[in-house]
């Protein structure tokens, strides 16, 4: 495979995400909400964390054991894949609405594709999260792997489903249909690896 975009240091010392931006944490709850399935999310939150997740506000950074926790009590609530997904595609856009204007602007020009959103994935990954590292990789002309390395949410089932949504809703911004999948035999507890393609 062709290198689409190269990690910015040696994969071996990547440094683990110790950050998120509570903004990520605070959206999911709002699309939790908006399904009822609130309450359920909030008896799933353990009992030691819970006031410090839902008394988050918008825009700071806290410790990324809140996000695991986060995801974590998703994640026990045994959500069909694609009401994960959908919340997932909905969090994405809350959290990068200014860079999707710039985006949907972007899809508007000729010749403009899911590779150009792709190559501002450093940037994307740096607006939500302190650490990690991502790559991407050329599969074919209409088809990538995306590799993220440092992020400790990738042991997590619901997180890897929510993640491959937005993936799918970035690049369908540029093409007629995309699709996203994990890529288990490149996953660990630490990496997320996803194989998007698209139409």
């Amino acid at each position: 495979m062709e290198v689409h975009l190269a990690f910015r240091g040696p994969k071996a010392s990547v440094r683990p995400i110790s950050e998120i931006r509570s903004t990520m944490i605070v959206s999911a709850i709002q699309a939790l909400r908006s399904r009822d399935l609130y309450e359920r999310y909030v008896e799933a939150l353990s009992p030691e964390v819970r006031e410090r997740v839902l008394t988050l506000i918008t825009g700071a950074w806290v410790p990324i054991e809140l996000g695991l926790e986060h995801y974590r009590a998703a994640d026990r609530l045994a959500l069909d894949p694609r009401v994960i997904e959908s919340i997932g595609s909905e969090v994405a856009e809350r959290i990068n609405k200014s860079f999707l204007s710039v985006a949907v602007q972007l899809s508007k020009r000729v010749g403009v594709t899911p590779w150009n959103a792709l190559s501002l994935a450093h940037r994307i990954t740096d607006l939500n999260w302190k650490g990690s590292d991502v790559a991407v990789y050329k599969a074919g002309s209409k088809e990538a792997v995306y590799e993220w390395a440092g992020q400790p949410c990738a042991a997590i089932p619901y997180f890897v489903t929510s993640f491959c949504a937005h993936l799918r809703a970035l690049a369908s911004l540029f093409s007629d249909k995309a699709h996203a999948r994990p890529i288990p035999e490149r996953c660990s507890a630490t990496t997320l690896c996803c194989r998007l393609s698209w139409v």
